[in-house]
């Protein structure tokens, strides 16, 4: 857990000044969408809408959670994976989503 919290600081003190703002409301809405429409619908609207940077920070927070270096978001998108599988990812997902969302309010200057 220490390790993904670490990255997640890492990661989002790396983002641009100009993409802060779009950065923390699709952080901030990920959660929900990935519980109302499933991590691949979350990641297919995220990949479509939001910043980019948010799918590659949660794919390397996953990577991490689950202790895969292979993981890929690909893998989920072109359903290569057993649902057991995808059901495990999308918790880990929703795991690192709350880090993400934690430390960029208070990095990125949320409220």
């Amino acid at each position: 857990m220490i390790e993904v919290a670490k990255k997640a600081v890492e990661l989002i003190v790396s983002i641009r000044d100009d993409k802060k703002e779009e950065y923390l409301r699709t952080v901030r809405g990920l959660g929900s969408l990935v519980v109302q429409n499933g991590l691949l619908g979350a990641i297919l609207f995220t990949k479509k809408k939001g910043p980019q940077e948010v799918v590659d920070h949660l794919e390397q927070l996953i990577r991490i959670k689950i202790g895969s270096d292979k993981f890929s978001m690909n893998e989920i998108i072109n359903g290569s994976i057993t649902q057991e599988k995808y059901l495990q990812i999308q918790i880990a997902a929703l795991d690192c989503i709350k880090w993400l969302k934690r430390y960029s309010e208070i990095l990125l200057g949320g409220d």
